[in-house]
């Protein structure tokens, strides 16, 4: 262990007082003052209970999340609240010595919680206060440099799948001789709603067969196909149902509405998808997936609903898409898929410059509470 560095437990170091509860009537959107929830500011008060800078801890809900104060602030009665002796400690110190020990971890119970008494008990290793001010020095430099470097990656990243969707968009505006406009029905074979359920403990007989059934979320998370299932139906399920082929383009039409994705095998849906299963002589499926993401927002746009925007299937009766002569569209694929996959390749190289800042980070601070920045 470094010189003039000592092993403690954390509950000699600081001590966590309970927030306190915030009447209704003493919040104020406008206030001047934050009122700190568990994981950080949930409302703005008049009123405040501490007047010097701390650091928010979780007890209820998001308990072990950490979150530095303003001058002036409320905590509520879901936190507690950094007390510590300012001759001795630094309070960035201390924020960065709470973010290395994982409180999160700690949480227990149905609505999650710490205790502080196991709080208090943790070993931490503190240095004197001028050591721990050149740390705090050190930190801020190098997290600055990975904030920079975070936002470039971050910016890059979205320009990568702005780019994709800036020419996805212009392929159905910018529309060649011969295109003709023509409703979903008039390019299917089969064009209509799923009949599966889709609550299984309701009906648990219903699943756990052989056959793949598919989800809104597992559309939602697919991208341009769909090639993972959450659930299977069995025989039972399948005679109340109807297994759509490969090759089925999914709408979602209720919760997250207008996503799209490409059926990679057989499978069932239940009645808030919509399938599309393109006339090969009309049109070609990825053109047609490819037609639907451009057109998300409108189709969005057309959700109607009191508790939540929904679209149905005469949603789309007059709804006219543009489609040029299939050799066309075979060729706008082509490219689209091209253009798809290098905007993928990016992304994956953005991501994980990101995720190698995030370790970098996760790096300099157990370097910095280990004695050794």
């Amino acid at each position: 262990m470094k010189a003039g560095w000592q092993v403690k437990t954390l509950g000699e170091v600081i001590q966590l007082p309970y927030g306190k509860p915030l009447a209704p009537n003493d919040r104020n959107p406008n206030g001047l003052y934050p009122a700190y929830g568990a994981n950080g500011e949930k409302d703005r008060t008049d009123k405040f209970y501490r007047d010097s800078p701390s650091i928010i801890v979780g007890r209820k809900g998001s308990a072990g999340e950490i979150t530095l104060t303003e001058d002036r602030f409320w905590p509520l009665d879901v936190t507690y609240f950094v007390e510590f002796d300012h001759r001795q400690y630094d309070l960035q110190f201390l924020y960065h010595l709470l973010v290395t020990l994982n409180l999160p971890s700690m949480a227990k119970g149905v609505k999650p919680g710490i205790n502080r008494s196991e709080v208090y008990a943790l070993p931490v290793m503190v240095p004197p206060l001028p050591e721990q001010q050149r740390i705090v020095s050190l930190l801020d430099e190098a997290f600055d440099g990975i904030a920079t470097a975070k936002a470039h990656a971050e910016m890059n990243l979205q320009n990568a799948r702005a780019i994709f969707e800036s020419h996805l968009q212009s392929v159905f505006s910018q529309r060649g001789e011969g295109w003709q406009d023509k409703t979903l029905e008039q390019i299917s074979m089969d064009f209509g709603r799923g009949k599966s359920r889709h609550r299984p403990r309701n009906e648990p007989k219903l699943y756990g067969g052989k056959y793949p059934f598919i989800q809104t979320g597992d559309i939602r998370n697919a991208g341009h196909f769909i090639t993972e299932y959450s659930q299977t139906y069995s025989d039972l399920g399948l005679a109340q149902s109807k297994l759509w082929p490969k090759g089925t383009i999914c709408i979602t039409i209720a919760a997250n509405i207008a996503e799209t994705g490409i059926l990679g095998f057989d499978a069932c849906f239940p009645d808030s998808v919509i399938g599309v299963v393109p006339n090969p002589a009309e049109a070609e499926v990825g053109f047609v997936e490819y037609l639907l993401q451009s057109f998300k927002v409108r189709i969005q746009a057309l959700g109607q609903g009191s508790a939540q925007a929904n679209i149905n299937m005469g949603t789309f009766d007059n709804e006219r898409f543009p489609f040029p002569v299939v050799e066309e569209q075979r060729r706008i694929v082509t490219k689209l898929d091209d253009l798809s996959e290098e905007t993928q390749r990016l992304e994956f190289i953005y991501q994980q410059k990101l995720t190698a800042l995030d370790e970098l980070k996760k790096s300099l601070l157990h370097r910095a509470f280990s004695g050794q920045l």
